[in-house]
Order: structure tokens, then C-alpha cells, then sequence
């Protein structure tokens, strides 16, 4: 679609680290963790509610004595309850009833499409379903009866819940005709107000029907576009240009009505119920991929607002019931939350010629690795704490992007707090290639993109690739920190042609399941393991990083977030110096410091001895093989060759878990936490791999071939052989050890 205006885009702050919900003040605050406690919540009360026979109660119309069932239903199975639970098994059976009513056919369709993808079996009563509705339409329109007969028309509110119904049909690839979704596509832009939004008819517009109306366009947009044949090159037919103005029109109206429309300056609508609202508020988020309307982070501000208004029995009370209410709560928070896999980014250039490229991939990601997966939209204005929803930053485009200083400053800053970019050529455009690659430069000069060999897990992570596509890496020793293909796959993701060209799925697959480690850690929407930085308060301690001519900063960030995080856990402030020449090591006046790399390094006479001087004197080395060393013949053998060097009275020996190192107050390591493969290759060694050498009967030089430089940085990756990152609630098995390693120093 065409590019947004760029001013429209601003952040909106909100606090990422509180657990609870409503603090001393009242109000909710957002978290990632008050979300899943909320969740947890609502979910345990729909159990809690289910009736004897199955289904649920609907204590407002007995007219629709399967609808709030089906929705309910809905969200259960959305939330992870899984579809052969006793529970699940008898609602669903419960369901198979027949009925004529829109709602409960188009929400019904859901519940089967998300039954189907364990059970096979309840394909049929989707496909019943769907044929219902899509011969019920005389115009593309609905009213509150299906009955298969053509003669259907009516208002907004039953038409986009017949369309979501016969949706969920062409996600589970039931062949539905163009002629439905251009018949649906007349209505909808037919009845659209000269706001950009709609009513419940033709009437004045309003927060839920425009929802409803920019979603049902998403769907009817994305179904035609795949018939059209301008849709592979970088630039769109006339007809898909026209489609796009519509649905501009109506997120237009969101930018300028979404934060008022929450205040109650906006009508509501149907129903005036803040919960259907937001339910098509989230269709209509996820659909364009937008993080923002007008100046709002759409998922956090409706969160927070959900979040307030839970009752304490975890339920949400509104118009049509409490089932209903807590139905839609929950649709909300669930599909809003579930992982963001890629951040496209805006820019000033050919950001967007491709519109459709990452709704079409993530709907098949979410096929391939069974999980479900989402993508956004984030632009250069916002801070870069707010990317990381996302491990991966995707950019595209045929021409050389031009970006500026402050902008590549942004993207190396969201690179060195983890993030990962993914570059693609689009068009045959090599002017793109040559941009971006121009990019990288002047971000990381200290590294090259080099051509991946052929044995490059790349190609191998989860699908096995054949020849296709060409990937070239830029690399700091431990992890790609750009991905780039001169394939054009953005092509192949915007036609979906998954059957005849599978390549650009698996090479995409592939990428995300390398940065994430094969799912090990993936993080849903609103959160950052990038905290604010707060003081400690107590304890001062100072962390010297030393220079060499080896690579020996590949993560500049690792230690800054560590610091962050013993502020926060311990109140301990920690002082980052470095990185140090270590000429300039004696005059920093630390009794910890690390040196840390990628490969094998030799130190000259004088720093050797300058090191040996430091031990000797008092201080405590840590060497440390960032990204890890898994044969010990790289940085773990210089590391080796080194002690012997600067402690020539002791070898290296693995610290015992009954060493004070591991046992002190209130911080004992007796177990450990490795990452995914690391696990594996260490065949069930529950012990941290930390070897020390003596000096003068104090281990004063720590060694450690397993990352944990990486680790402190909190993300994931394949590529990583070591201890494990931590997560949201646990901050991970490295950053315990160099909390203590730290703290014995300064003991």
C-alpha cells in the first residue's frame, strides 16, 4: 500500500516493567507480564462459567443460544486450551447444532478452523459453514439470518461477521470465488463515509463499524491481489491502487479518532461495547501491520484499558454478558499479544512496494512452526526500545536507501541490543543491494558481509534449502548481525505462491528459527529486555572491558545491560570503563575486568605482564570466549596459553560447585540453564563450565569457552553456544555468574 504520511507516526511512552496491573494509583499500567496474568485470569473464568451440557450460558438473547458459546470457544482455543481437551471436545459437540444466525455461523467457522489444525476432522463442519455463508449474500452485505438462499443484506455489524466467517475458510484453503470477495469489496466501499470511516448502515461513522470496515477490506484486498498480475513487479495495477484508497481512508480515521474513541469522543457504535470494539480493533492492527494510530501504540493503550477493567474474578463485564464481554477481552489481548516475527521498516524511499509481503508470510510462518506469528510496521521516529516487539528488522526496496546518520545510528543501537536485520533486493535492484550494503558499512566498519558457504546452518536450521536463495551474512564473530538476499523474495511472499515457490517460505522460515534459536525464546508484543536504566543505590562496583587487537567488543552493550539489570535485581550500581588499553587498566582502579573475543589472540610481553601485575596485585580476569568456543581452539586456547603465562604456579582447573564462587548468600548457582543446542551437546552436565586459576591461593582468573557476553545481552540465536539468554522473568544463567563472579572480586 501506498506509504502513510511520516509525521503521523509518533511513540507514546508507557512503562514496560510493572507486574501489576492497577498500582498504588489506581490506574493500570501495562506490562507484559500484568497481560498474562490477566489472561491467565480470563481464561480460568470462561472454564470456570462452561455449563454441564458444554456450552455456555447466553443470558442476553435467547435468540442466539449458540453465540456466546462459539465465541467463547473461540478464545479458549485461541488462549492454548487445546482442542482434544475434555473440556474443548465437549463444547465443540455441543456446537454441532444447526442454526441460520450470522454471528454465530461467522464465529462458529473460527472455532472449527482452530480445531482443524489438531483435528482434521472438524474440516467438515468448517466447510459447512463457510458454504452457508457465502451463498447467503444477495450484495455483499449481511443481515442477521444466513440461510443459503441469496437473499442476504443488511448492516455492517452482521456483514463483517459473515465475511470473518468465510475467512476463516480461505485460511484453512477452501476455495472461495473471486466474485464473493469483489461482491463483499462493493459493499464495503459502497457505504464508506466521506470521514474515511462507517456506520451501522449509512449512518454517521463509528469506532466499531469503521473497524469493522477497514478489516473486512483487508480481507477482501488481500484475496484479489493474489489474482493480479502486476503484483510481482515493484509497482501495482490500477485496480489494486484503487482498492488501496479505501482502506487508507480508514486508517486515516484511526489515526485521527483511535485515542479519543477509547476516551468516549468518538461514538462507539453498535452496542457501545468497548470489547467488540477492541476485537476489531485488533483485526484491524494486525492486519496492516501498523504499531501505531496517529500517536498510539494500538495493543498497549487497548490493554491497558482491558486491564483496568477486569474484575477480580478475572472477568470483563459489558453489554451482551459477562461470557461474551470476556470472550472478546480476551480475543483482544491473545491475538495482540502472540509474537511479532518482523519489524518492516518505513523509510523515506521504496520501503512499501510490496504491501503485502509479511501479512502473506507470517500467515504461512504460523503454518510451518505451528505457532502463531505476526509482523508490524516501525518507523525511524520512535526510540528503538519500542522495536523490539521483533528480533528481526526487515528492510526492503530496488533502490539504494538513504538513510542519515541519526537513522543508521537507530538501527546499529537496535542491532547491538540484540536485534537482527533482514535485508532483501527487490526488482532486480541493485542499486539496493549496493545501498544497504553501503549502510552496513558505515554502521559496523569493523566488519564485512561475506557470501554464506554452503554449509551455512542458514540453509540448513529447519528446512533443508536447495541452492536457493543466496544468502550473505555480516557477522561479529558471534552472530549474523545482518542477513541480506539478492533474491527477490518479497515477490514470491507478496503472490503467496507457496506450491511453486516454497524456497522463499523455507529461506524465510529459516532466518527467523536461526535468530530465535528454533523458538527457544520468543518474546510476544509489548515486550523489551531492554530496560530502562534505573540506580542501584547500594553497593558500587566498577567492570573495566579491555582492548586488545583481537575482536574484543563484539557486543558494545553486553556489560550496559548487565549493569542495568544488578540495579535492578540487587541495587547494586555498576561502573562500565572500556573499552580499556590494557597500558590504562591499573590507572581505572577495578578489581574486575574482562577480556573477551571472538578467535585466537596473542598478547604482546608488556600487556601480559601488565595483566599478571593486576591478578598479582589483587584483581580478578575474566576471559571469555563471547559467542562461545565449543572445540577450545580459538579464544579458549589463547585464553589457556595466557594463564600459563600471568599464573605460571597454577593450572586451570573447573571450579566446584561447592566453591564459594557458586554459594554465595542469597545468590547460589546450583543448577544451569543452557541454550538450546548448548543443551544438547552437553549431554545432561548440569553444572556451570567455569575453569580458575590460583594466585596466591585466591582464584584470581576465571575462564569460560561457554558465552556468556552474548548471553548478557538477552537474545537468542542458533548460532550461540553457551549459557541461556533468560527471558521477561528469570534474567538468565549468565548474568548470574557474572553477578557473582563480580561480587566475589569486590568481596
Amino acid at each position: 500500500m501506498p506509504m502513510r504520511p511520516s509525521g503521523i507516526l509518533v511513540c507514546i511512552a508507557f512503562g514496560a516493567v510493572a507486574v501489576s496491573a492497577r498500582p498504588a494509583g489506581g490506574e493500570a499500567v501495562f506490562s507484559a507480564q500484568a497481560v498474562d496474568t490477566a489472561i491467565d485470569r480470563g481464561v480460568k473464568y470462561l472454564l470456570a462459567r462452561q455449563e454441564g451440557n458444554g456450552g455456555w450460558p447466553s443470558a442476553t438473547n435467547k435468540h442466539y443460544p449458540l453465540g456466546a458459546s462459539s465465541l467463547a470457544a473461540y478464545a479458549l482455543l485461541d488462549s492454548g486450551v487445546k482442542a482434544d481437551d475434555p473440556r474443548m471436545v465437549k463444547a465443540l459437540a455441543f456446537l454441532n447444532q444447526k442454526t441460520h444466525k450470522t454471528y454465530t455461523l461467522g464465529l462458529r467457522a473460527n472455532v472449527y478452523l482452530a480445531a482443524s489444525r489438531k483435528n482434521p476432522l472438524y474440516r467438515q463442519g468448517l466447510l459447512a459453514d463457510v458454504v452457508q455463508i457465502a451463498n447467503s449474500t444477495r450484495d455483499g452485505s449481511y443481515n442477521y439470518d444466513c440461510r443459503g438462499d441469496g437473499k442476504s443484506s443488511g448492516d455492517n455489524s452482521n456483514s463483517q461477521y459473515g465475511l470473518l466467517g468465510v475467512w476463516a475458510g480461505a485460511r484453512a484453503d477452501l476455495e472461495i470465488s473471486s466474485k464473493y470477495w469483489q461482491r463483499v469489496q462493493r459493499h464495503w466501499m459502497g457505504c464508506q463515509n466521506a470521514d474515511g470511516g462507517w456506520g451501522y448502515r449509512r449512518d454517521a461513522s463509528s469506532a466499531t463499524m469503521t473497524a469493522g470496515g477497514v478489516a473486512s477490506l483487508f480481507v477482501c484486498y488481500d484475496n484479489l491481489m493474489l489474482l493480479d498480475s502486476g503484483v510481482a513487479a515493484c509497482r501495482s495495477s490500477k485496480a489494486l491502487l484503487n482498492a488501496q484508497k479505501p482502506i487508507k481512508a480508514g486508517l486515516d480515521w484511526f489515526d485521527k479518532n483511535f485515542e479519543a474513541s477509547l476516551r468516549g469522543g468518538v461514538p462507539m457504535g453498535h452496542g457501545n461495547s468497548i470489547f467488540y470494539y477492541l476485537y476489531g480493533v485488533e483485526r484491524v492492527g494486525l492486519a496492516s501491520g501498523y504499531k501505531y494510530f496517529g500517536k498510539a501504540d494500538w495493543y498497549k493503550l487497548g490493554a491497558t484499558k482491558l486491564l483496568a477493567l477486569q474484575k477480580l474474578d478475572g472477568s470483563w463485564h459489558g453489554p451482551w454478558g459477562d461470557t461474551v464481554c470476556t470472550s472478546f477481552a480476551l480475543l483482544f489481548l491473545i491475538r495482540g499479544r502472540n509474537a511479532v516475527a518482523f519489524n518492516k521498516l518505513q523509510f523515506d524511499g521504496d520501503w512499501n512496494n510490496r504491501s503485502r509481503d509479511m501479512a502473506n508470510l507470517t500467515r504461512q510462518l504460523t503454518r510451518m512452526v505451528e505457532s502463531t506469528v505476526n509482523w508490524q510496521i516501525i518507523n525511524l521516529s520512535v526510540p528503538v526500545v519500542e522495536w523490539h516487539d521483533a528480533p528481526i528488522l526487515y528492510i526492503s526496496g530496488a533502490k539504494a536507501p538513504k538513510f542519515t546518520q541519526g537513522q543508521l545510528d537507530a538501527i546499529r543501537t537496535f542491532v547491538h541490543q540484540g536485534g537482527t536485520v533482514f535485508s532483501v533486493t527487490e526488482c532486480r535492484g541493485g542499486r539496493f543491494t549496493e545501498g544497504i550494503y553501503n549502510a552496513y558499512r558505515k554502521m559496523f566498519p569493523n566488519y564485512t558481509v561475506k557470501d554464506c558457504p554452503p554449509d551455512h546452518p542458514l540453509y540448513s536450521v529447519y528446512i533443508k534449502l536447495k541452492g536457493k536463495p543466496r544468502f550473505a551474512v555480516l557477522s561479529n564473530g558471534v552472530r549474523p548481525l545482518a542477513i541480506h538476499s539478492k533474491d527477490d523474495l518479497s515477490r514470491e511472499w507478496q503472490r503467496a505462491t507457496v506450491a511453486t515457490r516454497r524456497y522463499a517460505f523455507d529461506a524465510a522460515a529459516n532466518v527467523y528459527m536461526y535468530v530465535t534459536d528454533k523458538l527457544s525464546s520468543v518474546r510476544g508484543r509489548g515486550t523489551t529486555l531492554w530496560l530502562p536504566k534505573v540506580r542501584g543505590g547500594g553497593k558500587q562496583v566498577t567492570l573495566v572491558k579491555l582492548r586488545y587487537g583481537g575482536n574484543h567488543d563484539p557486543e558494545p552493550l553486553a556489560h550496559e545491560r548487565f549493569s542495568r539489570l544488578m540495579a535492578r535485581h540487587h541495587k547494586v550500581d555498576v561502573r562500565v570503563v572500556g573499552p580499556t588499553p590494557i597500558s590504562q587498566l591499573a590507572a581505572a582502579k577495578t578489581r574486575f575486568a574482562t577480556l573477551t573475543g571472538t578467535e585466537a589472540f596473542t598478547l604482546n610481553a608488556s600487556e601480559t605482564m601488565l595483566l599478571k601485575s593486576f591478578v598479582e596485585s589483587g584483581g580478578t580476569l575474566l576471559l571469555d570466549a563471547a559467542g562461545g568456543d565449543e572445540r577450545k581452539k580459538g579464544f579458549a586456547r589463547s585464553a589457556q596459553d595466557l594463564v600459563a603465562r600471568i599464573c605460571p604456579d597454577s593450572g586451570l582447573r573447573t571450579v566446584s560447585s561447592m566453591a564459594p564462587l557458586y554459594n554465595m548468600p542469597q545468590m547460589k548457582i546450583d543448577t544451569v540453564r543452557w541454550r538450546r543446542g548448548t543443551k544438547v551437546k552437553m549431554m545432561g552436565s548440569n553444572h556451570p563450565m567455569i575453569r580458575a586459576a590460583l594466585v596466591k591461593d585466591r582464584p584470581a582468573v576465571f575462564v569460560s569457552a561457554h558465552d556468556i557476553t552474548a548471553a548478557l545481552v538477552g537474545y537468542p540465536s542458533h548460532a550461540i553456544f553457551g549459557y541461556h539468554p533468560g527471558d521477561e522473568k528469570d534474567p538468565g544463567m549468565a548474568f548470574k555468574l557474572m553477578r557473582n563472579l563480580i561480587l566475589f572480586a569486590y568481596k
